[in-house]
């Protein structure tokens, strides 16, 4: 049985035998016990402290709470699919601390008190919500939305979400959000190339008889942005980038010293178009999986700095909605939960540990102009426990999200989160 316990806030909690991984920390790669006292950590050393609480960290990694870049939840208007509370949940069992949600889900978030609503609701919470807001009315890509009044109270960048934005109008975005530092996350895509397309065009696909999302819709949206980034020396963060051409085209803008970011969902990383031959729904994501030579290139942009984070691009929906014919469902799965367990299971032998923390932590809070945690004695405690080598059931009792469109429902998974504090919460699971 999974156990989910949150930790009185008003007791003291002993971390014992952790191996710390954050480069930023004085104790990194350094097996040690941790005090945490009302938020903060007390003490860091060798001593065993006296405890209200005790957490076995023997074997395990102890590191800063993750961060993720692109996830949605449907409060209000959905609910039933993923509501503040629950992704909250979902996410602190991933070890994630913080999330940015995007604003295109149940309802657009486009005004100020949408924003203020996210993140007041979810202040004194373990997990740190950083909502995203519209960047234009109605996510439609024409008028910009009220950017500024958002950015005032809280947003931390924009979005159209899963919609394009013509040109003239992310010009004008990108010149405006100049004034205060601001990021647009792009996902790039041309639709008179993709055509509702749901699948890559390959080999693999072409015997399936579904519609066709060429890499190159995604591609050349790219290019032409970088160069619009460039035309107006502005930030612009390019979402869930599925291609090698697409890598290819922000490394060159890197050493260009273009002001672009970018991240990769961590299916892109782990699956190719090959798995789409059981019509499975639940493998069904936007950007399309693409091939063994985009995968490949996505890794290697990992691991040569090109691409900068890793994002669980956690989309929930209801059962009525996601297992039906493979053409009429939605685009998505639930991932913020399992990341790690992906992780560890599928890639942790071409990404080293210390590149995982660096793309799901530190880079995350970098583009978002967040303060970056630290495990050292008198700093808020914001940490979290991995059991590398710990198996466990995905399936609907450990499961924490109110959806389950998961390829992995009922599977076993190794590693996990045991531990999680931030915010005077702690929760043990």
């Amino acid at each position: 049985m999974e156990k989910n316990n949150t930790i009185r806030s008003s007791g003291s909690v002993l971390i014992k035998n952790g191996k710390i991984v954050a480069t930023n920390s004085p104790f990194n790669n350094k097996i040690v016990n941790i005090l945490i006292n009302k938020g903060k950590i007390v003490s860091i050393g060798n001593k065993k402290e006296k405890a209200d609480h005790e957490i076995d960290a023997s074997n395990c990694i102890v590191t800063t709470g993750l961060f993720d870049l692109r996830c949605r939840q449907g409060e209000p208007g959905n609910e039933q699919n993923e509501n503040l509370e629950s992704l909250s949940k979902a996410a602190s069992a991933g070890g994630f601390t913080g999330i940015s949600t995007l604003p295109d889900f149940s309802y657009i978030v486009q005004s100020a008190a949408q924003i203020e609503y996210q993140i007041k609701k979810t202040s004194k919470n373990l997990v740190n919500i950083y909502p995203q807001g519209a960047l234009t009315l109605n996510c439609e890509g024409k008028e910009l939305a009220e950017i500024y009044e958002m950015y005032s109270y809280g947003a931390v960048g924009f979005s159209n979400g899963d919609n394009p934005v013509n040109y003239g109008t992310l010009q004008r975005a990108m010149l405006y959000i100049k004034n205060f530092n601001g990021i647009i996350f792009s996902h790039a895509q041309d639709q008179s190339l993709s055509k509702n397309g749901e699948v890559n065009e390959s080999e693999n696909t072409v015997a399936l008889g579904l519609k066709i999302f060429p890499e190159i819709a995604e591609y050349t949206q790219i290019n032409s942005q970088i160069e619009i980034a460039k035309y107006t020396d502005s930030k612009i963060h390019f979402s869930h980038i599925s291609s090698a051409k697409s890598v290819e085209l922000i490394k060159k803008a890197k050493k260009e010293n273009v002001k672009v970011t970018c991240d990769v969902s961590i299916l892109h990383l782990i699956y190719t178009d090959d798995s789409l031959s059981t019509f499975d729904s639940n493998l069904k994501i936007m950007p399309p999986l693409r091939s063994e030579k985009d995968r490949l290139a996505l890794l290697k942009g990992i691991n040569d700095g090109t691409i900068d984070c890793i994002v669980s691009d956690h989309y929930p929906h209801c059962p009525e909605n996601k297992i039906v014919e493979f053409s009429y469902s939605p685009f998505g799965a639930i991932t913020i939960q399992i990341l790690f367990s992906l992780y560890i299971e599928f890639l942790s032998d071409k990404i080293s540990f210390d590149t995982f923390v660096k793309i799901t932590s530190e880079n995350p809070r970098n583009i978002l102009n967040i303060k970056m945690p630290v495990i050292k004695e008198n700093s808020d405690a914001n940490i979290v426990v991995f059991d590398i080598s710990k198996n466990w059931e995905f399936n609907k009792k450990s499961n924490l999200s109110l959806s389950s469109n998961s390829h992995l429902i009922n599977k076993t998974l190794k590693g996990k989160c045991i531990f999680a504090a931030n915010n005077n919460n702690y929760t043990q699971f």
